[in-house]
């Protein structure tokens, strides 16, 4: 029956979300704003390859900021600024005439730009990207040309503008000094980027050229455009210490929820690559402005910053594990460190906003309709009126991830918030392809489903609502009742990110355990029962359901994943 399996799709919400907006009682006089702003988010991103010439420059701040303050602080090099636009108060957009092709451009905000309390910055952000080019060229180097006080046992990395056959490399490079001396290396790596770690230290306080000549060749067979070297002068000693984690801000273990940034701060240089998370919070991951392009780093790779789309959702326990990272010279710090931090006030275990997109994957057994395997759908919330809000589901993708965008989302599920819980309204179902007729459910009395605020003990829900039979003579009403555990859950993900990323941990997870059946005065249709996980700050991240419908039992496991975020 149409009825019992769009029940079942009800308990079915694969939600992830952060709180739209909300109203406030606090009435404390606030403090006056002292902290100097940050920068959270640059585009195009750093180190950044194949940048269009002409292509606008984005930067995003923290906080609100003073737009007439960022004339005369912000500089491109090369390049000459024609327009400074702010798209948000926190987002400056730079227009600029075109650069070269095949360019390093460099661009720097002063610590004259400042909030709308007159802070400054703290100190200058510069960061650098390439442009685009049809030549085959090397980009940057580190060390980079004419650096000085090189440790002895420094790598030379090297990042060409085009995927380069390796094989080609160690004809085409020569390491050489004034003392004549023979340094030989091991050559490795991929694609754009290659590193040279020397069979020996470097002789000290020498000037060291490397030169790559045009026998260098893509994987195409282009060489490279023009011979290329560089010069450093290396220092008295090597760098044999690993690099250290100096702090982490905010230090927890909470934090409010306007917190629109984490911040690393390292003792020296540290590569980017080496600092991958081990474990992530579904929390923390879908609180960043941006997962794909997770953060920022200080021009002189010590300060890594993340930005968070504030306000952040009540209760939200953010986490993140790192096993080990590594400086520019190979050594590696193996001291695991992590952060654990929660958002203060009481825990929002179903928040609502507009416009978030999540895929799920999916088993199936013993139902004949779906055959086992991975399934993904993808959801968005449409937030209306009166505390209402719209849950469209996307069409079935099988296996593997759906297309990156043009979803096409047909059926809905209404919901409505109120000061005391989460009701359920109904839903509609579109024709799907000709396959079914569309039609719509209403539920009377509402579904009351969720409790605002969740209580810290286990409740239950029960009751029964009508809705106009469809078809005619079919079902006209369900018997649920919903029960939640008081036990608290910790759940490892076994997809983790869906893009790649970490795997997902979801913290301080609720259990609801849902039993419904579709019913007239007569007769029972169907029956369902479903357990779903929800998560502070966060909403359902896992369910498990073992239904009977039209005499076909089968079991569905479900676990999220971020797809991302619609403008």
């Amino acid at each position: 029956m149409k009825i019992a399996r769009c029940l079942t799709l009800l308990f079915l919400l694969p939600l992830l979300a952060v709180l739209a907006s909300c109203s406030s009682d606090d009435t404390t006089t606030p403090t006056e704003d002292t902290d100097a702003p940050v920068v959270v988010q640059v585009d195009p991103i750093q180190n950044d390859t194949d940048v269009a010439v002409g292509e606008d420059v984005t930067v995003t701040f923290n906080e609100d900021m003073d737009a007439a303050s960022a004339t005369g602080n912000v500089t491109l090099s090369p390049g000459t600024i024609t327009d400074l636009d702010w798209t948000d108060d926190q987002t400056l957009e730079i227009e600029h005439s075109d650069w070269p092709e095949g360019t390093e451009v460099t661009v720097t905000v002063g610590t004259g730009l400042t909030d709308v309390a007159g802070n400054g910055l703290a100190q200058p952000f510069a960061w650098r990207f390439w442009t685009w080019t049809n030549d085959v060229i090397l980009q940057t180097t580190l060390p980079g040309d004419g650096d000085v006080d090189v440790a002895l046992n420094a790598q030379v990395w090297l990042r060409f503008s085009d995927d380069m056959n390796g094989a080609t490399l160690p004809g085409a490079i020569t390491v050489t000094s004034p003392d004549k001396a023979v340094h030989t290396y091991t050559l490795d790596g991929n694609d754009e980027q290659w590193t040279l770690t020397f069979d020996a230290d470097l002789p000290a306080t020498t000037v060291v050229t490397v030169t790559v000549s045009t026998a260098a060749q893509n994987q195409s067979g282009d060489p490279l455009a023009n011979e290329s070297s560089f010069d450093f002068t290396t220092g008295a000693a090597a760098d044999d210490t690993p690099p250290n984690l100096l702090g982490i801000e905010p230090a927890g273990p909470s934090i409010p929820a306007d917190t629109s940034f984490l911040r690393l701060t390292f003792d020296e240089p540290v590569d980017n690559d080496s600092l991958e998370p081990s474990e992530v919070s579904g929390a923390l991951m879908f609180s960043m402005e941006d997962a794909e392009n997770a953060g920022v780093w200080s021009d002189n790779h010590t300060v890594f910053t993340v930005a968070l789309n504030t306000p952040l959702a009540a209760g939200g326990i953010f986490h993140v594990r790192f096993e080990s990272f590594a400086d520019f010279h190979g050594n590696v710090n193996t001291t695991p460190f992590e952060w654990t931090a929660t958002v203060a006030g009481t825990p929002d275990f179903m928040p609502v906003v507009d416009q978030l997109m999540m895929g799920y994957m999916g088993t199936w057994s013993e139902d004949p309709f779906k055959q086992g395997g991975e399934l993904w759908r993808v959801t968005k919330y449409e937030v209306l009126t009166g505390g209402e809000f719209k849950r469209w589901e996307s069409e079935e993708y099988g296996f593997g991830p759906p297309p990156a965008k043009d979803f096409d989302f047909m059926d809905f599920e209404l919901f409505k918030l109120t000061a005391s819980q989460i009701q359920y309204l109904g839903f509609y179902e579109a024709d799907g392809g000709g396959d079914k007729d569309p039609f719509e459910v209403n539920f009377d009395p509402p579904i009351e489903w969720i409790r605002i605020p969740m209580p810290t003990a286990g409740y239950f829900i029960e009751g029964t609502s009508f809705f106009d039979p469809v078809p005619a003579e079919g079902p006209d009403r369900v018997d649920y009742d919903v029960t939640f555990e008081q036990t608290v859950y910790d759940i490892d993900s076994p997809f983790g990110d869906k893009q790649g990323g970490p795997p997902l941990v979801w913290l301080g997870c609720r259990k609801a355990i849902v039993n419904y059946e579709v019913k007239d005065a007569d007769m029972t249709y169907s029956t369902g029962t479903d357990q779903i996980w929800f998560c502070p700050g966060v909403g359902p991240v896992r369910m498990h359901s073992v239904s009977n419908e039209s005499g076909g039992t089968y079991t569905t496991a479900v676990d999220l994943g971020q797809i991302g975020f619609e403008e």
